[in-house]
């Protein structure tokens, strides 16, 4: 089992840049980054101030050395597959290959509305983006590429240079039925948010699918994350359960020692990679902090120990 790390990118590009650099050299293996340019509930006057995607996985990849990069995901419905796969051969060559290409089919209505962008319900959603995997692929692979379909068209297409990695990794973030056929079709990688002990269920439907393509299901990298927050006291113990009672997103809290128990649950589910989100640790000096006591009480988990 591996471990990463998920700076938030409404924090400052230093902070971002700190906690990058102290993830490079050492225990953690990737670093991932959301895909919006707003958050849900942003208004005049009370932004969350969104750093773009793309610019900072490239701003990364020369700020760092070791550790791998990703967008935990890009929404198709943001950039032309062709633009895409582009900037991933980039920042592929700029980080010297460590860069896994990471995509989605979109959710958020705000960031469609305000910039006049075609969300559509699900099954567009996941049509288009089947037929952007169809050409991110071609363009990564081949020397060119032509498509007709209905929502992309491309004539002997190119995309040059090539990435450094060949197959440049893909991740793909999903759990429905159809994304999980697409994601056994193409990926490299899969990701969904989950609890300790709800990892399974989707897990075995992605075997399922995997089954379905007639593709070997060890062959994808599983990865998961929840909320993470590590208490060191009773009251940090309270609000981290006030906070798990009152957010949508799975949570894991407590001081280190017992987030790695729970950590071992996902172990046992079939959890390669857990993500560590920055949203719940500290602010300031302390985070540093919390993420060591993290990687101490991993690191008998951590399958390069």
């Amino acid at each position: 089992m591996r471990f990463s790390v998920w700076p938030g990118t409404t924090q400052p590009w230093d902070d971002v840049l700190e906690l990058a650099q102290f993830a490079d050299d050492g225990f953690w293996h990737s670093l991932y980054v959301a895909d919006h340019f707003m958050s849900p509930g942003d208004r005049p006057g009370q932004t969350s101030n969104w750093l773009e995607a793309t610019a900072v996985m490239a701003a990364l990849a020369t700020g760092t050395s070791n550790i791998r990069l990703a967008n935990l995901v890009l929404s198709m419905t943001f950039r032309h597959p062709a633009v895409v796969a582009n900037l991933a051969a980039t920042i592929d060559r700029i980080s010297g290959g460590r860069f896994t290409l990471g995509l989605g089919a979109g959710w958020q209505d705000t960031e469609h509305e305000q910039y006049g962008l075609q969300l559509g319900e699900p099954k567009e959603r996941v049509d288009r983006f089947a037929e952007g995997l169809s050409v991110i692929s071609g363009l990564l692979t081949n020397e060119t590429t032509t498509f007709n379909g209905q929502y992309y068209h491309l004539t002997d297409a190119l995309c040059e240079p090539k990435p450094v990695q060949s197959p440049l990794p893909l991740l793909v973030g999903g759990t429905g039925r159809r994304m999980l056929r697409l994601i056994a079709r193409h990926a490299h990688q899969w990701n969904q948010w989950s609890a300790p002990g709800g990892f399974a269920e989707r897990s075995a439907a992605l075997d399922e699918a995997c089954h379905q393509e007639g593709r070997d299901p060890d062959t994808v990298w599983r990865s998961t994350q929840a909320l993470v927050i590590v208490t060191d006291s009773p009251e940090a113990e309270a609000q981290a359960k006030a906070k798990a009672e009152s957010t949508p997103q799975p949570v894991v809290y407590g001081p280190a020692a017992r987030i790695a128990e729970a950590v071992a649950i996902w172990r046992d589910e079939g959890v390669d990679e857990v993500i560590v989100p920055d949203f719940g640790m500290p602010r300031g000096p302390e985070r540093l902090d919390a993420y060591r006591a993290l990687a101490e009480a991993f690191r008998p988990l951590n399958s390069e120990s």
